[in-house]
């Protein structure tokens, strides 16, 4: 889709990268061909170190560049003589691509060469980095969180959810709604075995095995203001506990969204906490009983070593996932006690909800021995508030090979939705 006019008389205009975060100005943009003829035929491909660098990371070797259909910077594309010199005046429309001799409007951004669609020139994006250890459930937790802000929680706080591209639709249902949801392999009304049934999703690759784990979930966020409507941009990132756990100096290094975010989301699993695990009426998995003991205030002093300066100031929500099995050890009549037990939906959620479960949360936490944990977050982290929530609800496995019905959440879009109103993408409730 082109550039309308006004867009294009701010060529000036910072732009930032919804994907790799990075900032430069509109005109250095560039262009790459979009012909579906063109940039399927292998003959006419030509190098991009650019993509090439950003998939594969600084280890990249020069004869192992990657190869994709005609791009071009248009400050450095001699056959628009003049005017090129004169892109800081106003954008160039288009370029026209040798191979096809086609017109693309198609922008790259010069950093990462990913597609940037016109909300991502036009539009400031936010974005939620989702972070923590191994199996806490990172990966569930962002799919049945994408699913509950498109269907239910959007709704009734009156804003739209879209992808900002086809890619990332078709990434979200491919990798993520279709192990916890169902691949839609079956016609309406057809069930598998007299139910809807699910599998686990496996454990995310490393960074050093998968480089796309870097890239985000855009989505444009529309909502209504006034008589007119607000729209913005946001970027989920996920991490793999394996990097977060062996490879931190890796992940510094190479997840810049983490240092760059503007909402941080620290997913805790409480299952690792030694007293809790211990507890004879939880009742642990194979998987879980595997995994060791966690050291929660050795994360926050990662988390810390990843800015410049303390205290920070970026908003971190801090949640404990799997309420569904942790909150029965609270005291009965405390409000995570009764979550924990009750059906989804029969207790009112508010900002003085939220303020009880911080408040609940934080002398659970005392109560494991985790009073370091706290006292660090207080004075690297001031402004930090902590949520409890449970990704899959009554739907949690007995085993970790058993196939599963559908997510019934518990309060999986509390912590996002405090961080999306601290960005000013939504207004508070």
């Amino acid at each position: 889709m082109p550039l309308d006019l006004l867009t294009r008389l701010d060529p000036l205009r910072r732009v930032r990268c919804p994907f790799c975060f990075e900032r430069f100005a509109a005109y250095e943009m560039h262009f790459r061909c979009n012909d579906h003829y063109c940039k399927h035929d292998s003959a006419k491909m030509v190098d991009d170190p650019i993509l090439s660098k950003a998939i594969h990371g600084r280890s990249i070797q020069g004869g192992a560049t990657m190869r994709t259909s005609w791009w071009v910077d248009p400050d450095r594309d001699p056959r628009r003589g003049l005017r090129r010199w004169f892109d800081w005046l106003l954008l160039p429309g288009s370029a026209t691509c040798p191979n096809c001799k086609t017109a693309t409007d198609y922008h790259l951004c010069p950093c990462c060469h990913e597609h940037l669609p016109e909300a991502a020139i036009t539009l400031n994006p936010g974005h939620i980095a989702i972070f923590g250890p191994q199996s806490v459930g990172k990966s569930t937790y962002v799919t049945v969180l994408i699913h509950e802000l498109d269907h239910r929680v959007g709704p009734e706080r009156r804003f739209v959810l879209d992808p900002i591209s086809d890619e990332v639709r078709d990434r979200y249902e491919r990798e993520y709604q279709a192990p916890i949801y169902g691949g839609g392999g079956f016609g309406v009304g057809e069930e598998l075995n007299g139910e809807v049934e699910r599998r686990g999703q496996s454990a995310t690759p490393g960074i050093q095995d998968n480089r796309a784990i870097l890239k985000p979930l855009v989505y444009r966020l529309t909502r209504r203001k006034g008589k007119g409507r607000a729209d913005s941009l946001i970027s989920f990132f996920d991490n793999a506990g394996e990097d977060w756990e062996m490879n931190i100096e890796l992940l510094r290094q190479e997840a810049a969204y983490l240092r760059e975010a503007r909402g941080l989301l620290f997913l805790v699993d409480p299952l690792r906490i030694r007293p809790v695990a211990l507890d004879r009426r939880i009742k642990l998995t194979e998987k879980e009983s595997r995994v060791p003991s966690a050291d929660y205030l050795s994360d926050a002093r990662k988390l810390a070593g990843f800015f410049k300066r303390t205290p920070v100031k970026t908003p971190l929500a801090i949640c404990l996932n799997k309420l569904d099995r942790w909150g029965r050890l609270l005291e009965p009549g405390t409000l995570l006690h009764d979550l924990a037990t009750s059906v989804p939906g029969q207790f009112p959620i508010d900002a003085g909800t939220d303020q009880t479960i911080h408040e609940e949360v934080q002398s659970a936490l005392r109560r494991w021995g985790a009073v370091g944990f706290l006292e660090y977050l207080d004075r690297y982290f001031p402004n930090h508030r902590f949520f409890a929530c449970s990704s899959l609800g009554d739907a949690a496995p007995d085993r970790d090979d058993a196939a599963q019905p559908l997510p019934t959440p518990l309060l999986v879009e509390r912590a996002v939705l405090w961080l999306m109103e601290k960005q000013g993408m939504i207004p508070a409730a």
